[in-house]
């Protein structure tokens, strides 16, 4: 006979490939591709695409997600893995990329303290703007594989390299005049006041190695003629993880928003 657990996870995990909408020159909501959602008892789905195009805006040759969830022993821990790949990405021949994927392993301790977390496997090949190959330097304390005895990433962790990435990213922006960025970003830099539930803002990337047609602020691109560009941005709460690996802002004779490889992944107890 199976032990009888004193808790119940519910998980809680999807994953899009892509997604998003256009403004002008007309509006239309571009379909998510390839979805995939976690039953709440946990489990394994797959969702894949074929070749997608959307009236010659976005395009990928193929595309797919997977996530999968388990109990590993009676009571816990609880893990997740949460994936989603863009192949042969194309958008207004401008951003291309052979590869892009967004993966988060997730594990739930049956104590209720803080869950880990590994960002690997989460990558872009073959990444190029206008042309340039545009290689993305990862951050290595969020891309470092963790053994079990080895200190796991915690919410003080991402709470500081938010702040940490938001001063690179205001000073980058102060010295190129960019206000825009400072508008956005410069609550980053900046320690939450006593009880303020703010969120966390983090990038797997933390810039690009070589000059890129435009200017780059860490891991935001500004693109002339095509629009803004943010790499690796996540949300990391108390009990899940939000992951974005590419949000476009498209800026030119084509207005509007765009997501490649998301994700969310998260769960908790009950009870508590």
């Amino acid at each position: 006979m199976r032990p009888v657990s004193t808790k119940t996870f519910y998980f809680q995990s999807d994953a899009h490939s892509l997604g998003g909408f256009v403004k002008h020159p007309s509006q239309k909501i571009i379909p998510s591709q390839a979805h995939s959602l976690l039953p709440a008892v946990g489990g394994h789905v797959t969702t894949s695409t074929g070749s997608f195009n959307h009236d010659s805006i976005v395009s990928c040759r193929a595309a797919y997600t997977r996530v999968s969830g388990r109990e590993q022993q009676t009571d816990g821990p609880w893990s997740m893995v949460t994936t989603s790949v863009v192949e042969g990405l194309n958008i207004l021949e401008v951003l291309t990329a052979e590869r892009i994927v967004a993966q988060v392993s997730i594990e739930y301790s049956k104590d209720g303290k803080y869950p880990r977390i590994s960002f690997a496997g989460s990558r872009f090949d073959q990444l190029r703007v206008a042309g340039h190959d545009v290689a993305p330097v990862m951050n290595e304390k969020f891309m470092t594989l963790r053994g079990e005895t080895d200190e796991s990433l915690s919410h003080k962790h991402f709470q500081q390299a938010s702040r940490d990435q938001g001063r690179k990213i205001v000073k980058s922006a102060n010295a190129k005049k960019a206000g825009w960025v400072s508008d956005r970003f410069g609550w980053m830099d900046s320690v939450p006041k006593p009880g303020e539930d703010r969120c966390v803002l983090c990038s797997l990337v933390d810039g690009v190695d070589q000059a890129v047609p435009g200017r780059s602020f860490g891991h935001v691109l500004e693109i002339p003629e095509f629009g803004r560009i943010f790499l690796g941005e996540f949300f990391p709460g108390q009990r899940s993880v939000r992951l974005s690996m590419i949000r476009a802002e498209l800026g030119c004779s084509v207005e509007g928003n765009l997501n490649i490889s998301m994700l969310t992944t998260g769960g908790h107890t009950v009870p508590p």
